[in-house]
């Protein structure tokens, strides 16, 4: 049967399934913060999050945080090499910039995007209390780079005596230990998590070992008033595998694809501070502040062979990249008439950045060694404000919201190929219009229109051409997204549906050529790129069986040419699948044993935005989990991951001027098992 149609049928099938009251209690209490800032009822957003809570984490044994967003069909995530880049709504490779991830509300993207992606997976899995993930939306309240959307990861707190260990081991992922405690002495509500990782990857040559501890420490000054400094620190060394040939793949798809002599690793050191005040002024004013300090440092290096026709060398590269950003962020809800409220908040971030690059060439084994030196020193300061307001009217509500953000940039490079200085600033605004029904207990549908932007980071505001670099005029993306969404139970079944439409003009793009280190760098915007997309999902409780179902399709296309006259107009962008679904399945077969499955179909996407050298691969992944509770606390649990052992990639890339491709295989079948015991 066609992989759609089988979708679509059991979807109908589900939706007209007979499910408990508990699903209906379910919505009734759910929540969320990342749409004002405020914790607010779901019936009263105008979007469709998926709200992925700490009970949904540990009963599907989750590991990190790719691995719980590669569990959202919505949720594309798209792998080069080590790196995890968390896609929504069809940005491709530019959901670095415009895709916002938050740890309580504090932005954790990184500013040289140029080289490195969001560090997601920082955050141990053990400390999260729920991920809100919002796609499209989110310009008026997080400001730049919400094209695609906004996730915010909120961490756990609590109250009173609690604890627990674990430990967790895997085929392909090693050893994973557990440990935490929580004590409420006085007014002070203390939670100390530590969790420690040593694990060897599917390929040989991948290897992690991890340290995460975060301190979380609560002032209860009142019963309305509260203050919470958290306190992270991530260490980790990370040695990874190069891409295979066809040939390498053939002989054994585990190698490491590196040649005697040659290495590639990554080693990084984060540390994270936020200081939250929360204080409800009156019955009808909230106040939130919010403080905050990163800083995360990669020690990165890397030495290949390289073998042309006329010439054999070996390149060495030892990088340090220094990302600093520390900021304020108030808020003030004013509540008023009938559930109306109005949000004002001030935002100021500074992120600066320093990147040291040394690259080395020699021909072996006698040629004399040549090192260059690039130096970045990068600043990104921005300042902004913005108003948004819900006025309610019967099952109506009306809701306006207003951004003006300024970037001030100063950009610093110097290197063998020459130095330069620039200052440059942007002011964008946001806008948002949005009409949402309340028509039932359960339900609502809603209307929306947003305009947002994704300011330049400012690694990306330098070109270089004939071994030169020169500031470019790169302006600003704008988007324009359109929107349509319903939630509510129907016939029985709890259902969610959104439709969308976003137009974006000037994104911004990059193309390197002429080897490593490239001898040209090319950042420019595109006059045009649409997306179009649909989001589906479905739950049912059946007294002791849950079924769920989700799709997403997104159509991309690129209108205009780029400025040296290459025309990519119809293409689509690369690295976006066009469907995506999940089916699972949970059945309790008592209090204490339940079982698990899912199965995540990913769609065939385009390796380049040129369209040519064919697709990345789609592919079927099915899991399968289980759990077994004690009265006592203790909870043993195991799973398979890829459970019919399909061949696919992580990665494919395609070389326009060898015609040749790369590729980095996925793990086949593996088993986990672990326990984790709570007191």
């Amino acid at each position: 049967m066609n992989i759609k149609k089988f979708f679509i049928l059991s979807l109908i099938i589900s939706a007209t399934s007979y499910a408990e009251n508990a699903g209906e209690i379910y919505l009734e209490k759910s929540t969320i913060v990342s749409s004002t800032g405020f914790e607010t009822n779901l019936k009263n957003v105008a979007s469709n999050p998926i709200i992925i809570t700490a009970k949904e984490i540990e009963d599907n044994n989750y590991q990190s945080v790719d691995e719980i967003l590669n569990s959202i069909p919505a949720v594309n995530i798209i792998n080069q090499g080590a790196d995890k880049i968390i896609d929504l709504r069809g940005q491709g490779e530019n959901a670095k910039t415009n895709v916002q991830v938050l740890v309580d509300g504090v932005q954790i993207n990184s500013l040289d995007t140029s080289m490195t992606p969001t560090p997601i997976n920082t955050l141990d899995v053990n400390v999260i209390e729920k991920i809100e993930v919002i796609p499209g939306g989110g310009a008026v309240l997080y400001g730049s780079g919400t094209a695609g959307g906004v996730v915010n990861i909120i961490t756990k707190s609590g109250a009173g005596f609690r604890g627990n260990i674990g430990y967790r081991n895997s085929e392909f992922g090693g050893h994973r230990y557990v440990t935490s405690i929580g004590e409420s002495i006085g007014s002070f509500d203390i939670a100390l998590d530590y969790t420690k990782e040593n694990t060897n990857g599917y390929r040989d040559y991948n290897e992690l070992k991890s340290d995460f501890f975060q301190g979380k420490v609560t002032y209860n000054i009142s019963k309305e008033e509260n203050l919470t400094l958290k306190y992270s620190k991530f260490k980790s060394k990370q040695t990874y595998p190069a891409m295979l040939t066809k040939t390498q793949m053939n002989d054994d798809r585990e190698n490491w694809g590196r040649k005697p002599g040659e290495y590639s690793f990554t080693n990084t050191n984060k540390d994270e501070a936020v200081l939250s005040y929360n204080n409800k002024l009156q019955n009808n004013l909230d106040l939130i502040i919010s403080t905050f300090y990163q800083k995360t440092e990669l020690d990165l290096g890397q030495k290949l062979f390289m073998i042309y026709p006329s010439t054999k060398f070996y390149m060495a590269q030892a990088s340090i990249f220094e990302d600093k950003k520390y900021g304020i962020k108030p808020k003030l809800k004013y509540s008023y008439g009938n559930d109306s409220s109005l949000v004002f908040g001030i935002d100021y971030i500074k992120n600066t950045l320093l990147r040291d690059v040394d690259t080395t060439t020699a021909t072996p084994p006698f040629g004399i060694a040549k090192t260059s030196t690039t130096i970045n020193d990068l600043e990104k300061e921005t300042i902004s404000g913005f108003i948004h307001n819900t006025y309610k009217y019967n099952s109506l509500e009306f809701i306006q919201g207003l951004r003006y953000e300024k970037a001030n940039y100063d950009i610093k490079r110097d290197s063998v190929d020459g130095g330069i200085k620039g200052k440059k600033d942007e002011d964008n605004i946001a806008l948002e219009l949005a009409l949402n029904n309340i028509y039932s207990d359960t339900g609502n549908r809603y209307i929306k229109y947003e305009r947002g932007f994704t300011s330049p980071a400012p690694a990306l505001l330098t070109n270089k051409a004939n071994n030169e670099y020169y500031i470019n005029n790169l302006k600003s993306e704008t988007y324009d997204t359109f929107e349509i969404g319903i939630k509510d139970f129907v016939y029985n079944s709890y259902i969610r549906a959104t439709g969308f439409y976003t137009v974006t003009r000037d994104e911004i793009t990059t193309d390197m050529t002429g080897g490593m280190p490239p001898k040209t760098i090319d950042n420019y915007n595109l006059d045009k790129t649409k997306r179009i997309g649909l989001e589906l999902s479905a739950e049912q409780w059946f007294d002791k069986l849950t079924l769920s179902q989700s799709y997403s399709y997104i159509k991309t296309k690129i209108e205009g040419s780029r400025k040296n006259g290459v025309d990519y107009s119809g293409n689509e962008i690369a690295n976006v699948p066009e469907s995506r679904f999940k089916l699972g399945a949970k059945y309790a077969f008592n209090n204490n044993f339940n079982l698990g499955l899912e199965t995540i179909y990913t769609g065939a996407s385009y390796l380049n935005n040129e369209n040519v050298g064919g697709k990345q691969n789609k592919h079927i992944v099915t899991n399968l989990v289980g759990n077994y509770m004690f009265s006592n606390g203790l909870k043993i649990y195991g799973g398979l991951n890829n459970l019919f052992n399909e061949n696919y990639y992580n990665d494919i890339d395609y070389s326009l001027s060898t015609n040749s491709y790369t590729y980095d295989p996925a793990s086949k079948r593996s088993y986990y098992i672990g326990f984790n015991y709570t007191f």
